[in-house]
Parts: C-alpha cells; structure tokens; sequence
C-alpha cells in the first residue's frame, strides 16, 4: 500500500505531515486504493479502486505523473484512501475524484496506444475535487484543470458533490482528453463539434462505467439483456440531475439519457436553447443526437454478443471495450477542425471496417440511420466516405451590421487547407461561421467585454453558472469574439 514503510506511529511533524506518511515522501510512487463508483450513491453502493504511480508531496497533496490533487487527504491507518460518503463527505470526493480521474485517463490511454497530450503545456493536469459551491462540474484548458463543486439540494437539504459521481468526473476527464487530442474542436462555431465534445464526454463515462462489474451486473438485471429498456447505464449523472432538477423547478431523473429518439436536424432550423424535452443546437442537447445513435449501435452489440453465448454481464463489458478501441481509433482519424456528425460518422465506419474487419459495422451503421445522422438509402461500401478535412487553415470573418454592439467583430473559423475561394467573405464557411455566431450572440451565449477590461474567471461564466460560449477579446483596438475553452 501507499503508506507500508515507515513506523506505525502517527505522530505529526512539524509540517503536519504524519510521521508514516512523511516516511514515504520521496520514495517511488505507489499504487494506493481509494472510494470509487462508477455511478452514483442513488444507483448503487460505493466500493474501491487502485491507483497506480500515485505519489505524495511535501505538503501531503497527491499526484501521479499525469495529474496533481489540489485537495488535501490522509490516508486512513491501514493506508488506504476509503472514506464513509456520509461521515467523511469532503475526504469521499477527494479520493474518489482522484481515483476516477486516473483511472479514465489510463483505461482510455491503454486503448489510445500512447499518452494522451493535454491541451496546455503543463505534463500534469490539475484536480480540483472540491472548489466551492456551485452545482457544476467543467474542465478549463484555461485553468489546467477539472473542477468539481458541491451544492445542497433545496428539497431533501442533503450535500451533493459533483465529484462523487463517476459519470460526471469520467465526463470531464473526457472533455480534458478529447481537448489534448483535437484542440482545434473548441475553436469551432458550428454545432457539430462542440456536440460531439460533449458527446464523447458523456461517452467516456458510458464506457467506464461498463468496465464496472458491479455496474454491468445490475443492468443485466433491469435489462435482461435488452438493453433499449431503461436503465442506469444510460442515465448520467442521476444524483447531480436530481438536484439540478429540484434547484430548477424541472423535475429530471439524470442530467442525460444516452437511450434517446432525437434526430438529426438541420441546425440552421433549430433554436440555440429550448426546454429539455426538445432538440436545439445548445452543445448539450445537440450532443444527444450523436449519443443516441451510439447507444443504439451498442445495445445491437450487446444482443449479438448473448447470441454468440455470453452472459448479458460479460456483453456489455466485452462491448464496452470495443467502444474504448473504436473510440481511440477513430481520434486518431477523425477529422481536423471543423466537420459534421455524418463525417464523423463516416470516419468510425471505415475505421470499423479498416480496423476491426467490419464487426460492428451493421449496428453502427443502424444507429446512425436511425437518427438520421446518414441517410438510409446510402451503402457506405460504394465508395470512400468523406470523413472531412484533414489539413486545416484559419479564415477571418467580420460580422455584418446585424449584430449590435457585436457588428464588425472579426472571428476565425478553421476550414479546408485545400479549399480555396474567389471571396471568402461570400464562401459557404464565412456565412455559415456568421450564421452561428449570430444566433449565439440573440441567445446571450457570448460575452460583451470593453476595450482594457481586465476579465476574471468568473466573469467566463453566465448567472447560472454555465461557461459563455464565446467571449470578446480586443486586439490593437479591433474587436474580435473568441471561443471559450471552459466547458462543462
């Protein structure tokens, strides 16, 4: 265990650092155990994890090469990092936090075939387990960091801690990584990208949570192994979503059920924010389009799997891992800047087909006409699917006069390296960039600043507490809105 060398004596030295931990500062990192769910405590009992490389500092805060806790915990006498959620709440989501995140990183980087680079220069991604009262969670290029919050339910007045969810801390791990991999995606204005950031964040979640034995045998047991029926595996994040539901006034059993109908529209025709119940190109809610499609692909897995004998226990963990490979397969395909869900999803299908022999490509191929992400009189087969751009450049576009206090602001867009244009300012790109931004701008989803306004963290954050899409920078006196890179 962390903590096996040393004296059993737990006196404190003069740092306050117990004598048993204080002997194993320095030494090689360890592999410790912590609190860890793969759910939440409304779904199931909470049990333990190992963490490998796991290392304490001078201060008592732990890190492994990959991250860094902000929060501070000392392991109980028999070394481990197990807390009681009720009696010991702030220590539970420390370590479960710290757990979660690692162990995301590492199930995603062992299929990825190598390290995942971050967004941001730091070798080490900062944890912040608890950083105040907000119910939330979000991962900040800007800050290097995740970040979890707690916040009481106004109705059963219980403490909820976003990170004592595995689905919402795998969520933001998802974002940090899908962020290290394409960079370029937060830099997009159209609706696909940040949507499928948001999907591939609920979609890491989905997988962890399929590693999880005890989670796989209790939706073996709501599922009978169909798994199009309700149950826990595609709901994320139940008990933070039960809270947001009481502190909103719009009752919700999660924040997302990956078991979903919604269909690919066309978002010029969709409004940038609507109720839950309703499709917009909010990056939320549009993700949910995606997500269904995958979810729809995976329950086709998991019925195959049976049929080929194994138990509904073992089909959703077997195909859970081939989700993590295809998933780290196709990022390494995936197009660069800006592209649509129908590229994506060509991408994921020849990288099926080039990679796994096609196994999975009649489910995948269902799911996405099903949601009407490709259309169901295509055969991918009959040629080389345009899986988007590969080679990207920057394009400027100067917004029209229709923007208020917007108008004139100049925003770059990444498009096609190859392509080239007699006008750019009249290129479908700059129009469609224009389009977007603007229906950002009505839906208050970009934040106005004034020449030399010093802008704070806090300020990247609306009233509820989401982060601004978009906010205005001035550069040499010109005007010009630029992506946020906190996202939630």
């Amino acid at each position: 265990m962390i903590n096996s060398i040393g004296s059993p004596d737990y006196s404190y030295n003069a740092n306050g650092i117990g004598s048993k931990l204080g002997s194993i500062i320095g030494h090689k990192p360890e592999t410790a155990e912590f609190s860890y769910n793969a759910q939440d405590d409304v779904v199931m009992s909470d049990g333990t994890a190992k963490v490998d490389d796991v290392k304490v500092g001078l201060t008592g805060k732990l890190s492994t090469p990959r991250t860094k806790m902000k929060d501070k915990i000392k392991p109980n006498e028999d070394g481990k990092y197990v807390y009681d959620r009720k009696t010991q709440p702030k220590e539970f989501a420390a370590a479960h936090t710290f757990a979660t995140v690692n162990n995301t990183l590492k199930m995603f980087e062992e299929a990825y075939g190598e390290k995942v680079p971050w967004a941001f220069k730091n070798d080490q991604m900062k944890i912040n387990a608890d950083k105040g009262e907000m119910l939330n969670a979000y991962y900040s290029r800007f800050h290097k960091s995740v970040n979890f919050f707690h916040a009481m339910d106004p109705v059963t007045n219980q403490m909820v801690y976003s990170g004592t969810s595995g689905e919402v801390v795998s969520h933001e791990v998802g974002h940090a990584m899908l962020d290290g991999l394409h960079p370029e995606y937060l830099a997009c204005w159209s609706p696909d990208p940040r949507g499928f950031h948001e999907h591939f964040a609920d979609m890491t979640g989905f997988m962890m949570a399929t590693q999880d034995d005890a989670t796989c045998e209790l939706v073996a047991k709501e599922t009978g192994g169909d798994l199009k029926k309700p149950n826990s595996l595609a709901l994320t994040g139940e008990s933070l979503g039960v809270t947001i539901g009481h502190a909103t006034g719009s009752p919700r059993n999660c924040i997302r059920d990956a078991n979903n109908e919604f269909l690919w529209q066309d978002p010029s025709t969709l409004p940038q924010m609507a109720p839950d119940d309703q499709l917009c190109t909010e990056m939320h809610s549009w993700s949910r389009v995606y997500t269904g499609a995958m979810y729809d692909a995976f329950a086709g897995m998991v019925s195959r799997n049976m049929g080929e004998g194994q138990s509904c226990e073992d089909a959703i963990k077997s195909c859970g891992k081939e989700f993590i490979n295809l998933y780290a397969a196709t990022l390494k395909e995936a197009p660069k800047g800006d592209f649509t869900y129908h590229q994506m999803a060509n991408c994921m299908l020849k990288v099926d087909r080039e990679q796994f022999g096609g196994r999975n490509r009649e489910f995948l191929l269902k799911g996405f006409i099903a949601h009407n992400i490709i259309p169901d009189d295509l055969s991918i087969m009959e040629a080389e699917p345009d899986t988007g751009a590969k080679n990207v450049r920057t394009m400027t576009v100067t917004l029209g006069d229709d923007c208020g206090m917007f108008s004139g602001a100049k925003v770059d867009t990444l498009v096609d390296a190859d392509k080239m244009f007699m006008s750019e300012a009249d290129s479908p790109e700059a129009k469609s960039t224009q389009a977007h931004v603007k229906k950002l701008i009505e839906a208050g989803r970009i934040l106005y600043t004034e020449p030399n306004q010093v802008v704070s963290s806090k300020d990247l954050f609306d009233k509820n507490g989401v982060p601004y899409d978009g906010v205005v920078r001035w550069v040499d006196g010109s005007m010009t809105i630029e992506r946020n890179t906190i996202i939630n």
